[in-house]
């Protein structure tokens, strides 16, 4: 896509240095898309409470991250399944994106989001004469 726009080199250059980066797998999540505007995003995070986890927003990037207090005596589990680590996952953020709201219930933790985008950055049809 380089040939085809113009002044696009850093966001180019950031794609790249995404490519050489893995991702990590814990806690798995969901992206969705919601109508035209909307998105969710969903992450599983059984056995974390509202209080263990934190959800920031800071200029173009949405963090979440969570740690567990206190640790259960490792001697109680007969066979341990459920990870409770801590972690501390980031999304970089569309411009006009905005979080409105994170919810935890059910062990799923909700992030929903919209993108804002001004009037003079919608479409619009020019009239001819």
């Amino acid at each position: 896509f380089k040939n085809l726009t113009v002044g696009f080199d850093s966001l180019f250059d950031q794609i790249s240095s995404l490519s050489d980066f893995e991702a990590p797998s814990y806690p798995p999540y969901n992206i969705r898309k919601i109508g035209n505007d909307g998105y969710e995003l969903e992450m599983a995070l059984a056995g974390f409470s509202k209080s263990d986890v934190n959800v920031e927003v800071k200029e173009d990037t949405l963090t979440v991250s969570a740690s567990k207090e206190g640790k259960d005596e490792e001697n109680s589990f007969l066979h341990r399944g459920i990870a409770k680590r801590s972690f501390t996952r980031k999304w970089t953020l569309a411009e006009h994106l905005e979080v409105k709201d994170a919810e935890l219930k059910d062990g799923i933790l909700l992030i929903k989001m919209k993108l804002n985008l001004p009037e003079e950055k919608k479409a619009k049809t020019i009239k001819i004469k």
